[in-house]
């Protein structure tokens, strides 16, 4: 009985934590951060005669960053746009590098250039429900993460008070209502004395009055990821066994036809069955691709990210031995007209072709009646 009681006193309390998350006083809104990054210019002065030397901190804008959240900061989602070079040469166009999403106890970000997704703990949940009763009476979130800190003065940002909290010798945040308008990092001395800003990220716009798109909360990356993750092993052999509809099988002469993202389900020639997801075709013409083998309901091998230079055959049972049997190739490459994948001795080949929809989810198997 008393066993009951405390799974019942824990279900109501990650309950109440899931409906008191709350870490903003805004309900939604939109930021626009300019990071900043600081150069080391070092030169000689000469005044009356006397020539000295200096060394001063040039800041330059590095990224900008625009930071999206709704129902008081219980998601959020960010795009991260480069506008400079190193040293602080302007790019023509800002180009975006990178998405961010924090949801439940996940944080989620997507890289364009490798076109993949990581997934890290989202440490401030995190934290915030394992001290949830002191973040109840503290009422902050900043206050919970950083124990031990508290504010210690007030400032103007974009017409805003906000709170100052000096975080460690290396480490300032300035916030509004719990979203923090600025956050400054330090250079230090040996001895921990602090020298000069290092690096800074600074709001330079806020709208809390427009409505927010909801689809940004449910990116396009990780609904293809959430879709080739739960493709384990019984779920490829359940559709390549009964769900024709779904899939399109690689022609023994002509092969199938790639394009970036595609998923592919296949069946080596040792019967190893596997997926890959198309991530890149380089200006090289190689096919990169993630990929992952299953025995008994387990992964036997994977990689993240695999390069097949065009015109070569892969064993993917063995893709590291350069010295395979011909019989034991399963699939080849080719990009000399069209990017073509060609299954080998007897190996079966399918696009996915849900991989290929906006929705990016395997219709449910309706019965024939």
């Amino acid at each position: 009985m008393k066993k009951i009681l405390q799974l019942l006193l824990l279900l109501i309390t990650i309950t109440t934590f899931a409906q008191e998350f709350k870490p903003y006083k805004v309900k939604s809104g939109k930021i626009t951060y300019e990071k900043l990054k600081y150069l080391t210019v070092s030169g000689f002065s000469n005044k009356n005669g006397v020539e000295t030397s200096y060394s001063k901190q040039v800041p330059y804008i590095e990224e900008q960053v625009i930071y999206y959240w709704d129902n008081f900061g219980d998601t959020a989602f960010e795009e991260i746009y480069q506008v400079s070079e190193f040293g602080g040469k302007l790019l023509p166009e800002k180009v975006k590098i990178a998405e961010r999403l924090w949801v439940d106890e996940h944080r989620y970000y997507f890289s364009f250039e490798k076109n993949k997704v990581s997934d890290d703990p989202y440490h401030l949940r995190i934290k915030c429900k394992e001290h949830f009763q002191y973040y109840q009476i503290i009422g902050s979130w900043i206050e919970t993460l950083y124990m031990g800190t508290e504010k210690s003065g007030t400032k103007e940002i974009l017409g805003k008070q906000v709170d100052y909290y000096k975080i460690d010798k290396f480490h300032d945040i300035y916030a509004w209502k719990g979203l923090v308008l600025k956050d400054e990092s330090f250079a230090t001395t040996k001895k921990g004395e602090r020298l000069y800003p290092d690096r800074s990220k600074t709001a330079v716009e806020i709208d809390t009055t427009s409505i927010i798109n909801k689809e940004l909360f449910n990116p396009i990356w990780l609904k293809r990821e959430k879709l080739y993750k739960s493709l384990g092993e019984q779920r490829i052999v359940e559709l390549l066994d009964g769900r024709e509809e779904v899939l399109e099988q690689a022609d023994n002469s002509k092969g199938i036809e790639l394009h970036k993202n595609d998923i592919i389900l296949f069946v080596t020639s040792k019967l190893t069955v596997g997926k890959m997801q198309v991530l890149e075709i380089d200006k090289n013409k190689q096919l990169i691709i993630k990929y992952s083998l299953y025995s008994y309901s387990k992964i036997i091998d994977g990689r993240d990210s695999f390069k097949i230079k065009n015109n070569t055959a892969v064993n993917i049972d063995n893709p590291h031995y350069k010295k395979s049997d011909a019989k034991e190739l399963d699939f080849k490459w080719n990009e000399t007209n069209k990017e073509t994948l060609f299954s080998q001795n007897n190996s079966s080949v399918f696009l996915l072709k849900p991989s290929r929809t906006k929705a990016l989810e395997i219709p449910k198997f309706h019965i024939k009646h």
